[in-house]
């Protein structure tokens, strides 16, 4: 019940976390107010295709000519003759227009002899007019009207990172509604990836393989738990990897759902992204408990649960350092492009993995060592084997994923990692054939007590023995036993 209760107030705090975030929506809308001369909108990554386009509706308050002297206009004349002029002059028209101060501006992540974006968003010594001039592309921006435009982009060599800022370095405020779509190949037909940054293009597919591949897992899922309820072995640790099971069956349903309707307008769901994510934090925490308590030996070695205290310990490490991994993305600036484990929460989540493997791997031995029945210890030598990779695996991939592109490794890592989790829940049933399943979890000869350290149990105590009193048994310190029968000769 305590697991249950600590896994909704997890799923409580988590929404509270990112709910400080904003969504990293394709379809991006603000009102700005402002007194900073250069403002951050957003980013995208476009492919390599050419075939992108960023459209962008944006309304700048009329009062915006603040600070803009007579050097900022500019005269259009129209000369026009008069009918019955019979002189060689004309009549001249002229207006007075203002020049654009305001401009809406793009910078990539390409590094050459231009200064690069990380450069120039993170100097704040210099000046407005020389982040202006860094520009890729600046578009002049007018003021009083509604702006609206489609940007084709280029083609490249490789997928590149855009990023988009209003500037007006005029003025002291900027006051302004604005309004970006960017899309990739393939929106001129509705494609389902349009809508994708090119680092999420293939999540809406991986989830809906990996939510066909749970619901097929569920029926393997349900025969095996009948079968295990037929021969009366089910038991508390069994319904824990149900329903943790269950929980990323979940995650996967509502993700589907709000990738679909990501790819349709640009949005998605962003409560529905938040409820799932808290889902999988609830079913990674009951998917831990429920292995370190299989290598406690619970159910299948002994009938007690011993160190609750620690179980709930372990718990709250998990918690703590999986809202602080929320909070770091949540809280990461939106203009870096960093991955998520390249900070502090990331690396303490890895080491956390290799934490909880030591833990799994020391309590695995200790009721290994202590079972004596060959079937269950051969149990415990295939899990531990497994899962031992199931907790060493994050930190390898996490190494693997630094070396690849940026735009690479959030999908990667999503895949890897979903598959990983099916994979575990269904090698746990197949670990035990329908044969040995009541040999492995039955009950009936189970240790009723915690089980000992492996330093108790291969400690020797010292037992009493009782000698004859014929043999100066009641002697304390007496000499050894005599055979007085014995004849011996000297004699060669």
């Amino acid at each position: 019940r305590g697991g249950w209760r600590a896994g909704q107030l997890v799923a409580l705090m988590v929404i509270g976390a990112v709910l400080l975030g904003s969504a990293d929506a394709k379809v991006f809308e603000t009102i700005i107010d402002t007194t900073d001369q250069w403002v951050y909108l957003d980013k995208f990554i476009f492919d390599d295709s050419g075939e992108g386009i960023m459209s962008f509706e944006i309304e700048i308050a009329s009062d915006e000519n603040n600070g803009i002297g007579s050097a900022d206009f500019t005269y259009v004349c129209n000369n026009e003759g008069t009918d019955g002029n019979t002189t060689n002059f004309t009549v001249s028209r002229c207006t007075q227009v203002v020049n654009p101060s305001t401009f809406l501006l793009f910078y990539n992540d390409i590094e050459d002899e231009r200064q690069g974006w990380r450069e120039v968003y993170a100097d704040r010594k210099m000046s407005c007019e020389d982040k202006v001039r860094w520009a890729r592309q600046p578009f002049p921006i007018e003021s009083g009207i509604v702006n609206f435009a489609n940007i084709p982009l280029n083609q490249a060599a490789l997928p590149r990172f855009w990023y988009v800022v209003l500037a007006n370095c005029r003025a002291t405020s900027i006051n302004a509604r604005v309004k970006l779509h960017f899309k990739n190949k393939g929106w001129e037909y509705g494609s389902l990836s349009s809508e994708f940054s090119y680092d999420e293009q293939g999540l809406l597919e991986m989830t809906i393989f990996y939510f066909a591949a749970y619901t097929v897992g569920a029926f393997f899922m349900g025969g095996v738990v009948w079968k295990f309820m037929e021969k009366d072995v089910i038991h508390e640790i069994h319904w824990l990897l149900l329903g943790s099971f269950a929980a990323y069956w979940v995650m996967h349903l509502l993700y589907l759902i709000s990738y679909a309707r990501f790819a349709k307008d640009g949005k998605g769901i962003e409560w529905l992204t938040i409820f799932a994510r808290s889902v999988e934090v609830c079913g990674f925490v009951v998917f831990v408990n429920a292995l370190l308590l299989i290598a406690r030996g619970w159910t299948i070695t002994t009938n007690k649960l011993s160190r609750k205290s620690e179980n709930a310990f372990l718990s709250a490490i998990i918690v703590c350092i999986y809202i602080a991994l929320y909070f770091s993305e949540t809280m990461l600036d939106p203009a870096s492009s960093d991955y998520i484990y390249d900070s502090w929460p990331g690396y303490l989540f890895v080491a956390m993995q290799l934490f909880l493997l030591v833990v799994f791997v020391s309590l695995l031995h200790r009721t290994s060592t202590f079972e004596k029945r060959i079937v269950k210890r051969v149990f415990y030598k295939r899990f531990g084997t497994i899962f031992s990779l199931w907790f060493i695996q994050l930190p390898i991939f996490v190494a693997i994923a630094s070396r690849t592109p940026i735009y690479y490794k959030t999908k990667v890592m999503l895949g890897i990692q979903w598959g990983v989790q099916l994979v575990s829940f269904l090698l746990i049933p197949a670990l035990s054939s329908t044969k040995n399943s009541h040999e492995i979890y039955s009950t009936e000869n189970n240790y009723d007590a915690r089980i000992p350290s492996i330093a108790r149990q291969q400690r020797v105590l010292p037992t009493s023995l009782n000698i004859p009193a014929s043999q100066m048994g009641s002697l304390p310190g007496g000499l050894p036993p005599v055979n007085r029968q014995m004849q011996a000769s000297l004699r060669g």
